[in-house]
């Protein structure tokens, strides 16, 4: 009889433990070629206007996540190796930057993130600087790294913060330059789930809708709990592959974020096609 499968336990990661956890993402990349991450932050402080975001062109969509995500701070990122298969390591980093006392948010969003779990006073005290995280990033091996598959649910902001902190300012005013760095920083095999099931019936709805549909259940930490998230969406790629074939036609996903759909047509690099760890 085989034995039960090992918990899957989401690393937690503060100031203290940071290059520690780097060196074991590096680790983890030799083998786990999958990486799926997810983002908690203090809701939309400029919300949309009178139309909902499918009435929105790209550009419009974008000016709106530019607006929120040059405003607002990060708070928990969530990341998730996988080999394809039954291994993942799933890392939940803490930042520091953000203070609810001073700083622009959405009290329902904060709420929330509080009902969850999320210690706004220990991640203020312990948390992560942006900048070290983004150094550390910078030489972890997660970019520039034609081997790895990323894989977001509705990832537009999820990227925004992401570059915001890799560039270190505002994100680019121009929604084909915002792409550009996409592609630069983690390349042409990016997947954002919420897209590719517009093309599959049946599959509608949120995070955890999706995953319930195809059979896959939360094995760890609570939903809006950035590292659970993260594994939820590696989980949810892997079980639509299973159910889907995903043959030729997922490279017509590729590098094409729910909501700022540009297309990756429009980016001349992105006809280049590379390996895919699926």
């Amino acid at each position: 009889m085989a034995p039960p499968p090992r918990p899957i336990v989401v690393r937690e990661v503060w100031e203290d433990n940071l290059e520690w956890e780097f060196f074991q993402i590096a680790r983890a990349l030799s083998h786990h070629g999958i990486a799926a991450f997810d983002t908690e932050f203090p809701g939309h402080v400029f919300p949309a206007t009178s139309r909902h975001h499918s009435h929105m062109s790209p550009a419009e969509n974008y000016q709106r996540m530019k607006r929120n995500v040059d405003a607002t701070k990060i708070i928990q990122l969530g990341l998730t190796l996988s080999d394809g298969g039954d291994s993942y390591y799933v890392w939940e980093f803490n930042f520091k930057g953000f203070d609810k006392e001073s700083d622009l948010h959405n009290p329902e969003s904060i709420q929330l993130l509080e009902r969850q779990g999320i210690d706004f006073n220990k991640n203020r005290k312990m948390g992560i600087e942006s900048k070290e995280f983004g150094r550390l990033l910078f030489n972890s091996g997660l970019l520039w790294n034609s081997k790895i598959t990323w894989v977001t649910f509705h990832g537009a902001y999820d990227f925004g913060y992401l570059i915001k902190i890799l560039i270190g300012g505002e994100l680019p005013y121009d929604l084909m330059e915002f792409m550009r760095l996409v592609e630069y920083f983690f390349g042409y095999s990016v997947y954002d789930i919420k897209h590719m099931i517009k093309s599959y019936e049946g599959l509608y709805g949120g995070l955890e809708k999706v995953a319930n549909t195809v059979g896959v259940k939360r094995v760890a930490g609570k939903s809006h709990q950035a590292g659970s998230g993260s594994l939820l969406t590696l989980q949810t790629i892997i079980k639509l592959k299973d159910l889907y074939s995903f043959g030729k036609n997922w490279i017509h996903f590729r590098l094409i974020l729910y909501s700022l759909e540009i297309g990756a047509g429009s980016l001349a690099a992105c006809q280049k096609v590379t390996a895919s760890n699926f």
